[in-house]
């Protein structure tokens, strides 16, 4: 025998059912990183992944893409960049993308050389502009990363105990 009290819960969760189910239909597999100002596709993020490893490689510490570098770049890129620089670095990754379509497919020492070689050019482009860009946030977003801080340079909240009265010695 069913209650008025059971009947109203069943009929309260299969409400709740198909008012939370068209919300399901669109789920993918890999949610995708929310941005504010940007897009930046599934493609596009394995290639920022690949240059910030490529930038700090992984060796017997942690490389840029077990520390999630690349996405402090892209979160740093939608938050703090000028509109007009975020249009200029997309271009400049969009160009990157389409000029080197092998990036991915490149053995460890091609892509230091081409990295290599992208760094000391002098062109004012917007693929220069990105990989300048994208490099330096590679290396604040590495030594700021809580791996580099508590293991590398050994970061300490309180730097020491405080000493008021020292005697100094005089060279002279």
């Amino acid at each position: 025998m069913i209650t008025r009290r059971t009947l109203i819960k069943q009929l309260a969760f299969a409400s709740a059912g198909i008012a939370l189910a068209p919300a399901f239909v669109g789920c993918s597999s890999k949610p995708s990183a929310l941005y504010k100002n940007i897009a930046v596709t599934e493609d596009q993020d394995a290639i920022l992944a690949l240059i910030s490893e490529t930038i700090i490689p992984k060796t017997q510490t942690p490389g840029a893409a077990d520390t999630s570098v690349h996405e402090f770049c892209v979160k740093m890129i939608d938050d703090c960049m000028s509109k007009t620089d975020q249009e200029k670095f997309l271009k400049g990754l969009e160009q990157f993308t389409k000029e080197v379509r092998d990036f991915a497919s490149m053995n460890s020492a091609d892509r230091i050389k081409f990295l290599a070689e992208l760094n000391e050019s002098k062109a004012e482009d917007d693929v220069n502009f990105f990989f300048k860009t994208i490099k330096g946030l590679t290396l604040r977003g590495y030594t700021s990363s809580e791996y580099f801080l508590t293991n590398v340079q050994g970061y300490k909240i309180i730097p020491g105990k405080f000493q008021g009265c020292v005697p100094l010695n005089n060279p002279s």
